[in-house]
């Protein structure tokens, strides 16, 4: 649950398109990869700047932003929508229509109860208060996932995961596999160094 820790692992394919399709439920052709922990802000609203722990794209042009939270600030709401919003305006190209916005997944892990309820997953998106069946097409998706809730209503590989990231237990192949990466990230002396310069800018700020 170490964000940088995290950032790093996903830059893998073989570890970052598994997880993506254990908490979506879909088969993912190809991973592209841009900037992992890219800085973004926005000239244009001189708006606060976000680093992303995991932006990635796949070959139909979804965008998926992967963030680990360990501490509750009590705004996760407000944040994905920020997230969401400097992404949109650095991905839509000037003079774009709206409609060529494209679909995003802003997917947050958190080792607390975002909600004071136990379920481990919550996909959010705009709908109707008067109609649930009326969904804004607005090409979003927020998933929250609670390392602490209750493993129920999701996959075995899903809830292996989310086992794996609160407790380091080991349950299946692919967290074997994690745990594997984090040993071999954490053993490396370029990403000790890389972890305590970044530490020391954000201590400047």
């Amino acid at each position: 649950m170490n964000d940088f820790i995290f950032g790093i692992i996903m830059r893998q394919e073989k570890c970052c398109k598994p997880l993506l399709e254990f908490i979506l439920g879909v088969k993912i052709k190809k991973l592209v990869y841009t900037n992992d922990q890219d800085t973004i802000s926005s000239d244009v609203l001189s708006a606060e700047s976000i680093r992303l722990d995991v932006y990635v794209e796949d070959d139909a042009g979804t965008i998926y932003d992967i963030e680990v939270q360990t501490t509750n600030k009590h705004n996760l709401g407000k944040r994905t929508r920020f997230y969401q919003s400097l992404i949109d305006v650095r991905t839509l190209k000037k003079g774009h229509n709206y409609k060529k916005l494209r679909k995003i997944f802003i997917i947050f892990i958190c080792n607390y109860y975002p909600f004071n309820k136990n379920r481990p997953i919550y996909t959010l998106r705009n709908r109707s208060d008067q109609d649930y069946s009326v969904v804004l097409d607005d090409a979003a998706t927020k998933i929250i996932i609670n390392t602490n809730g209750t493993l129920v209503e999701v996959s075995p590989e899903l809830g292996a995961v989310i086992r794996y990231l609160n407790s380091g237990v080991v349950s299946d192949e692919y967290t074997k596999a994690l745990d594997e990466e984090v040993a071999a990230v954490k053993a490396d002396e370029k990403v000790r160094r890389e972890y305590m310069l970044l530490t020391e800018a954000y201590a400047m700020r």
